[in-house]
Formats: structure tokens, C-alpha cells, sequence
């Protein structure tokens, strides 16, 4: 697994966050109102757009990328969650465990661990440099 591999959850999860808030965003746009009939005379040959038929369409459409963002994130935490078991060092499944699938900033982590935040992200970037050397020199064999 690479850096940029390891960093899709983080990004799925900030998307679906993006996501709950348009929709947030849409719900706090919704026009709660009865219109007011007059008579009961045709409204004539003008053109009519439905506001509930619009909103109605962008709600359908913004749960549908929410759908998919979740469906994505489970597959990409499964894939995460299967490559942790390779990794033989349990302080090091622990920090990618908390960075990559817990979204934990460094600061955070170090407080777990009980070690500055420069430590734990040194040791994550080596792991993902030592990992990434050791690929090549299997790739040059």
C-alpha cells in the first residue's frame, strides 16, 4: 500500500462531510409554504417549475453520492484493515490505524502513544519510504 493509498479515507470521509452539509445546506434552503389559490381558474399556458419537484431532485442526487462515498469508504477501510495485518510492529499498525482509519491529527496520536507529534509523523512517512524502497528493490530482482 502507498502514502497516496493510505490517504483515500481521509478524503472519502472529508467528502462525506462535504455531502451532509449540502444537504444541511438544502434542507435550511426549503420553502415550507402552501401557495394560495385565489379561484379556481386555470393558471394559463406560462411555463411552471415546481420548486418541491427541484429540491426533491437535488436531495435524490446528493444521498446518491452519499451512498457512494459510504460504499467506497467500506471497501477502502476493508482494503486498509487488510494490509494493517501485514504489518508486524503493533506501535505502527496503531499510528496508521489512527491516522489513516480514525482521521486523528498527530498532535492526537502522540497524546496516545505518549510521544511528540513530530515523532509519530516522522515514523509514518518512514514507514511508507522504507515501504516504498523495499517494493523497488523487489521490483529491480
Amino acid at each position: 500500500m502507498t502514502l497516496e493509498e493510505s490517504k483515500q479515507i481521509y478524503y472519502i470521509n472529508r467528502e462525506i462531510e462535504y455531502i451532509k452539509k449540502q444537504l444541511q445546506d438544502l434542507e435550511a434552503e426549503r420553502i415550507y409554504y402552501k401557495p394560495v389559490i385565489l379561484s379556481d381558474m386555470p393558471k394559463g399556458s406560462g411555463e411552471h417549475t415546481d420548486i418541491t419537484d427541484d429540491f426533491l431532485e437535488k436531495q435524490k442526487d446528493l444521498e446518491d453520492m452519499m451512498q457512494y462515498s459510504l460504499r467506497k469508504l467500506q471497501e477502502e477501510r476493508k482494503e486498509f484493515e487488510e494490509f494493517l495485518k501485514s504489518v508486524d510492529d503493533a506501535e505502527m499498525r496503531l499510528i496508521l490505524r489512527l491516522r489513516c482509519i480514525n482521521n486523528m491529527r498527530w498532535e492526537e496520536i502522540g497524546e496516545e502513544i505518549g510521544v511528540h507529534r513530530t515523532t509519530v509523523s516522522k515514523k509514518f512517512y518512514s514507514f511508507f519510504k522504507l515501504s516504498h524502497n523495499s517494493h523497488e528493490d523487489c521490483d529491480n530482482m
